[in-house]
């Protein structure tokens, strides 16, 4: 089997390492050559990599390809020639995000920044008056544009719009995976997120953190630093419980954009609470100290809220490393088995501080979570998602037919300028939602 695996693959992005790792185990099983539009330097690779975009045109080269997999996530410099390229040579979407409004949002920007008619247009098509009513008012400036608030934009993901055309979807959660099913005809599947071989080896050593110097217990949170990680929560948390505060040192690993201006908050929050609160930002860090920051890591603090990601690569990663993780039940997050994770209710921060306290007052139960932590993170390995990949390309294959002549029927809809709400239109969706159960 060959297949053509389109994905960002430079710099920090947490898809390019997953590239990396997944696709070196599909070519355990398959010819697989790297798709990228990036520049250098790339992720090192044995695989063979092929440029595209700026106008070179893949069409050609694509029909030799049993399988063409297309990785999409919520940033355009990054995928939109990803994207764009889907809705020219149809293949299988694999959606890191469970939103993507900020990337289409910026995509149809006009020049100016303004942001152009197809946004309303869509956000009709997809969530109705609702939606169309956000998105005019949003561009018109009469409320807070939808994009902005976190809360809100999870309600209109806009990650309907990335399989237009598309053969097939996969997700990293089988909630997100349920919401596409009934939106949406063509095959869905869900694959967790792995952890990477790579990952469990390095983790493997990693015993009980060593005590620190000064006797607390070290708190940790990894990724991207933005708002729905809930850093600030977690400072202003420990600021108001002097008892836990003396207790903790928290930790916040990760890329901080200097524009992005919740960085700036969350440094002055740090800042405002010091030396009442043991609390540092260290940045993008190698993945060399990466490592060593994690194994000396106690408790990983992982309350993501609203959770817009499909999956998590920093969940994973952290249950490699046999330590307590909170997390509230939402997502993914709520999907990996109750023993495994120290899990509240989604949003619920009066009962987040309530078990990080009994987190750090409780070694006993770190220490459970922990060994329940390892086993599930050495279950979920790039080699399964690779043979569950393969699974799919398989179901796939079998549904394009119909997909296909779906495609036809509302491409002749749509030159008929048919109302998409008369009744025939949910007699088609159920006649072909039938044949794809077959």
């Amino acid at each position: 089997m060959r297949i053509a695996w389109f994905s960002s693959f430079s710099g920090r992005s947490g898809i390019a390492e997953f590239s990396r790792h997944v696709t070196a185990a599909l070519a355990a099983r398959a010819d697989v050559d790297i798709w990228t539009a990036d520049a250098d330097p790339l992720h090192d690779t044995a695989l063979r990599i092929i440029r595209f975009g700026g106008g070179r045109e893949p069409q050609a080269t694509l029909a030799g390809y049993d399988a063409v997999v297309y990785n999409i996530g919520d940033t355009l410099a990054l995928h939109r020639e990803i994207h764009e390229t889907s809705r020219r040579h149809p293949g299988i979407v694999i959606l890191h995000d469970r939103v993507l409004h900020h990337m289409f949002v910026a995509m149809w920007c006009a020049e100016g920044g303004l942001v152009g008619p197809t946004y309303p247009s869509r956000m009709a098509a997809y969530y109705g008056e609702e939606g169309a009513r956000a998105a005019l008012e949003s561009v018109a400036g009469m409320r807070p544009p939808v994009w902005e608030q976190d809360e809100e934009v999870v309600s209109y993901p806009l990650d309907e719009e990335a399989l237009q055309r598309a053969l097939g979807a996969v997700t990293h959660s089988q909630a997100h995976a349920r919401y596409l099913r009934g939106r949406w005809l063509g095959p869905v599947k869900t694959l967790w997120h792995p952890t990477y071989h790579a990952v469990l080896a390095t983790a493997a050593g990693a015993d009980a953190a060593p005590p620190r110097p000064d006797g607390r217990l070290a708190l940790t949170t990894i990724g991207h630093v933005n708002a729905n990680k809930q850093s600030h929560r977690v400072v202003r948390m420990l600021a108001e419980d002097p008892e836990l505060a003396v207790m903790v040192h928290y930790t916040i690993v990760g890329p901080a954009d200097p524009e992005n201006p919740y960085v700036g908050e969350l440094r002055a929050l740090v800042e405002s609470v010091a030396p009442a609160v043991s609390v540092e930002m260290l940045g993008w860090q190698e993945e060399e100290e990466l490592d060593r920051l994690m194994a000396a890591t106690d408790v990983f603090v992982n309350l993501r809220h609203p959770v817009m990601e499909g999956g998590s690569g920093s969940l994973m990663r952290e249950l490699a490393f046999s330590r307590a993780i909170l997390c509230f039940d939402d997502g993914s997050y709520g999907e990996v088995p109750a023993a495994a994770v120290a899990r509240v209710p989604a949003g619920d921060f009066a009962a987040a501080h309530a078990e990080l306290r009994r987190l750090v007052t409780d070694p006993d139960r770190r220490r459970s979570l922990g060994v329940e932590a390892r086993r599930v993170a050495s279950e979920r390995s790039e080699a399964q998602y690779a043979q569950g990949l393969i699974e799919f390309i398989a179901q796939v294959g079998r549904a394009t037919p119909t997909l296909a002549l779906l495609d036809r029927v509302a491409g002749e809809l749509g030159a008929m300028r048919a109302d998409p709400s008369l009744p025939i239109f949910d007699t088609i969706a159920h006649d072909f939602g039938r044949i794809l159960e077959l």
